[in-house]
């Protein structure tokens, strides 16, 4: 009997460490739609130059992305205690900020709690319902997939007007 006692107090205590153990949660566990950037000319990727991105209604004005390095990919979060997020995109390029051209993309949304697992915990899913924009630099934005989960694709397209360098398109 004793050892039936051994075995079945070793059997609790394997049970209670792999309980603990969060390795079997490997996933991103925050739903981060990522998005990327887009000439409206030719539909191809790009980096931009000169692009700070700050929250609009954030604390603090927050900063997403400062003006350097380029980029071509950006991670948009989204709040999970609202159902709409802002995003201001300045433009820093010399001529641009002179004029102080900015766009602006407003994300509409439903949150959804999503139980992942015991060992992952719960997160939140964003079903986007509508996107608004301004157009001073930005032709359009595009959703590649309305629902923003964990997983790591892109979701978002956003395609800036772009000048073709001397040569191309000519006599298209």
């Amino acid at each position: 009997m004793g050892r039936g006692i051994a075995i079945a107090a070793m059997a609790g205590a394997v049970a209670a460490l792999a309980s603990c153990n969060t390795s079997g949660c490997l996933d991103n566990r925050s739903s981060l739609p990522l998005a990327e950037f887009r000439s409206s000319s030719t539909d191809k990727a790009i980096s931009v130059d000169s692009l700070e991105v700050v929250g609009v209604d954030a604390p603090d004005g927050a900063v997403l992305s400062e003006a350097k390095p380029a980029k071509s990919q950006l991670y948009l979060p989204m709040r999970s205690t609202r159902n709409s997020t802002s995003w201001r995109f300045v433009y820093r390029q010399k001529a641009l900020e002179a004029a102080g051209v900015e766009d602006v993309i407003t994300f509409d949304y439903e949150s959804i709690p999503y139980f992942a697992s015991e060992e992952c915990g719960a997160t939140y899913r964003y079903r986007v319902t509508s996107v608004d924009y301004t157009d001073n630099v930005i032709d359009r934005v595009v959703m590649a997939d309305s629902l923003i989960t964990n997983v790591d694709k892109v979701s978002i397209l956003i395609y800036f007007r772009t000048a073709e360098p001397e040569g191309e398109g000519a006599g298209q």
